[in-house]
């Protein structure tokens, strides 16, 4: 059946019994004399004491419909606040304290409680709904706290807790309303639930009276005489299997509801044997809303081919790479012909499993938080490696770990993916599609967040899958590394191919003016040295921890800095070296340290919640992950405009001109920024993410991997706009990178980060040319190495 089907006969099945219940006591009537007990008279026959069924049906509706509906609305009243308030309080002795309790009720069978209550409490409708709330509530604390958890410590919650937004908003407009489905989907659970008991109830006489007009009464009381008069039984019996189904059905349709696509059909057509291309785009287009997002793209890519596709962000260049795996953003929609391994790609239709493999720009949104590392990798072994036995499973998955610089030792696979780095995440993914074993690799910016060291890494191992013989669709605004493993590229601009061939041609030679302006570099502006004041930031003895299951790890140890107004300094160090965690420490967001951190004299609090509005505005920071930092329910404009408002006391009007004339300073538009973060590329979204954190007029901006997965000419606008701030308004910037280039332009101090500790720092000019540490050597003078050659 059909989904508008489904929905047809779900509306029908429940508006049956619901108009039943409300209005059939207004048709009943009087009463009939009663007559003898299961006969035939009337058109449904007798019950059990001789009532006409025809007449109970239209009453017994309402007491067990009115029943189940309040028992349910009082145990969401109840079980939504209190999951709500555990998942979003960061104390975790409340979480204790309200969660422990509700176990104990849950241990208690519900029939037991029933058993209990009929002994001891009066029967009635109060009684009833009071046990089947009670039942309920604990169980929808659990649903709404464990759904509510990922958003609401997650880096959206973050940045809303940076900018003191207002609870209503946190709690209900950004984790009340990412919940919705979840709670949804379980409403229909727990009505019918709720339904059910009530009928359970009033079987053992808890519930209304023994003889009331009920439609579970109804069930229970006329059972004896089923052969006798079966329509005393069937048709109360059908009224609540059509409630529960109908509401079941109307439910899932509300949960699966999809935009509606007005781009016509793709025709299906075979795939071309005489091509040999693993994959074939023909003539692909795609909009969101009244833009066009993608416009007549024609590609091919065969066995063992690296292609890349390169342009600025926003160009279209995910959408493109979505749609090999026929699936798209939502808001979009797209038109066309696809093939992948002689299958045809449709919206809704990716190629069979295993055949792609994906490597996303958010490297988080691709793996099960829930789960840890080492069981996913051995359940894709496992699916992908059929035949081999467990040894080799487990070896397959130690190689595949070790071509990715991950460690494979048990601790590294029992962790969870929130317990890793941006970096690790993004290899881990790469992992995840190396076991796989897939025909095409489709990898949006793999290298974004990478060290240097790393990046070879990745860019060898790319090179040799297309050596291998997989197909590799390469998304990436890293020229250096498309110089470096590319065959072929194409260039997008505003969605449209400017220029397609061979990379050595394209990349050297560039005809379009475009292309030119993205593979030159522009000259660096002449930076003023920034003068050597008083600190404006003190780090003093700064040490920091990750609680792991029970285990306590230490990530950062008895650091000290120090950094001057108006001065740049760069934290640089691999992936899983601490640099992320230093600067949430200073921000306010990890608490688990010691030592002090100290802004114009004045300590800051730990704890971000305890900092004062000022101290809030004067620190700032911009996550590396800009597409998970937005509440993804709001316009990207209203999010900036509204961290002016909490922070700085600006008018609507004001914090509206700031926030428009920053977006521009960073390369938007207003057309852009008010679209919700879904319609925004991963580059749009980092520009955003920025001017939000300069709209609050920052004393320190820190900047974790702000210019990964930009474009050469937004990179340089986005490093130019730094330096003015620093320059203009005396803003000193901590910025976090793995790009050398961005070191060299941003930079007048560098300090470099090992496991933790602080292996050597300095001003930026002797650690570029005069680097003295092995890993300073590695991570600030590796060039990117040659991938394997392949045909």
């Amino acid at each position: 059946m059909n989904r508008p089907a489904r929905t047809v006969l779900g509306a029908l099945l429940l508006t049956v019994p619901l108009l039943l219940a409300v209005l059939g006591p207004v048709f009943a009537g009087s009463p009939n004399v009663r007559g003898a007990p299961f006969t035939t008279d009337g058109l449904l026959g007798t019950d059990f004491v001789g009532r006409d069924v025809v007449h109970q049906v239209l009453l017994g509706g309402r007491s067990i419909v009115l029943v189940a509906v309040t028992a349910t609305l009082l145990a969401y009243l109840v079980g939504v606040p209190v999951g709500m308030l555990a998942s979003t309080s960061r104390r975790r002795w409340l979480d204790e304290l309200l969660m422990r309790p509700l176990d104990l009720v849950l241990a208690v069978p519900s029939l037991l409680l029933f058993i209990l209550l009929a002994a001891t409490a009066p029967p009635g409708p109060a009684t009833l709904i009071g046990v089947v709330a009670l039942i309920a509530a604990p169980e929808i604390a659990r649903i709404t706290r464990a759904a509510a958890l990922p958003l609401a410590h997650g880096p959206a919650m973050e940045a809303m807790r940076l900018h003191r937004e207002t609870w209503s908003r946190r709690a209900i407009g950004y984790v009340g309303y990412g919940i919705r489905r979840v709670l949804l989907a379980d409403a229909g659970v727990r009505f019918i639930g709720a339904v059910y008991l009530v009928a359970t109830a009033s079987f053992l006489g808890i519930g209304v009276a023994p003889d009331a007009a009920d439609w579970a009464v109804m069930v229970d009381r006329n059972r004896t005489g089923l052969f006798l008069q079966p329509w005393s039984v069937v048709v109360p019996a059908v009224l609540i299997i059509a409630l529960a189904v109908g509401f079941n059905l109307v439910t899932d349709r509300m949960l699966t509801r999809k935009p509606v696509s007005t781009a016509p059909p793709a025709p299906a057509r075979p795939q071309s044997a005489s091509t040999g291309a693993v994959a074939q785009v023909a003539n692909v287009s795609a909009t969101a809303g009244d833009r066009a997002v993608l416009t007549g793209v024609n590609l091919e890519v065969a066995a063992g081919q690296l292609l890349a596709i390169v342009g600025r962000s926003g160009s279209g260049k995910s959408t493109l790479g979505r749609t090999l795996l026929g699936e798209t953003t939502p808001g979009i929609t797209w038109s066309g012909d696809i093939s992948v391994a002689g299958h045809i790609v449709s919206e809704g239709t990716p190629a069979p499993p295993g055949t792609v493999g994906y490597v996303p720009q958010q490297p988080s949104a691709a793996l099960n938080p829930v789960r840890r590392i080492g069981a996913v990798l051995k359940e894709l072994t496992r699916r992908h490696s059929a035949g081999s036995d467990r040894r080799a499973r487990r070896q397959a998955v130690t190689e595949v770990l070790t071509r990715v610089s991950l460690p494979s030792d048990r601790a590294f696979l029992r962790r969870f993916p929130h317990q890793l780095s941006g970096g690790q995440q993004q290899r881990l993914v790469i992992a995840h599609a190396l076991l796989c074993r897939a025909v095409l690799l489709i990898a949006d910016e793999p290298t974004t967040g990478q060290d240097a060291i790393t990046r070879n890494d990745v860019a060898d191992e790319l090179g040799r899958l297309a050596h291998d013989g997989i197909a590799v669709v390469l998304l990436s605004h890293d020229l250096e590394l498309v110089r470096s493993i590319a065959d072929d590229v194409l260039v997008l601009q505003d969605g449209n191919t400017i220029e397609h061939g061979p990379a050595t041609e394209v990349l050297a030679t560039p005809r379009h003016q475009h292309t030119q302006a993205l593979t030159t570099t522009p000259p660096a502006p002449a930076r003023t040295a920034a003068t050597g004041g008083p600190p404006l930031l003190r780090i003093a003895g700064l040490s920091a921890a990750h609680r792991d299951n029970d285990r306590t790890r230490t990530v950062l140890h008895h650091l000290d800095l120090t950094v001057p107004a108006g001065q740049s300094l760069a934290v640089v160090g691999r992936s899983g070296s601490g640099k992320t965690t230093l600067a949430r420490c200073i921000a306010g967001l990890h608490t688990a340290h010691g030592g002090t951190v100290t802004l114009d004299d004045q300590p800051l609090h730990p704890r971000l919640d305890r900092r004062h509005r000022h101290q809030l505005a004067a620190v700032q920071y911009v996550f590396q992950d800009a597409r998970a930092s937005f509440n993804p329910y709001r316009p990207v404009l209203d999010q900036i405009l509204r961290a002016a408002q909490r922070l700085t006391d600006a008018s609507p009007d004001a914090a509206r001109r700031a926030a428009l004339d920053l977006i521009e300073r960073v390369g938007l538009t207003e057309g852009i920024a008010s679209h919700r973060p879904d319609r925004l590329s991963g580059g749009e979204l980092h520009r955003a993410a920025l001017a939000r954190a300069l709209i609050t007029g920052p004393r320190l901006l820190i900047c974790d991997e702000i210019t990964a997965g930009l474009d050469g000419i937004t990179q340089h606008r986005v490093l130019d706009l730094l330096d003015d701030l620093r320059r203009g308004l005396d803003v000193a910037v901590i910025v976090i990178s793995h790009d050398r280039d961005v070191v060299t332009r941003a930079a007048d101090h560098i300090v470099v980060l090992d496991d933790g500790h602080i292996v050597e720092q300095g001003p930026a000019a002797d650690l570029l040319n005069r680097p003295r540490h092995s890993q300073t050597r590695a991570l600030l003078h590796t060039e990117p190495a040659s991938a394997a050659p392949h045909p």
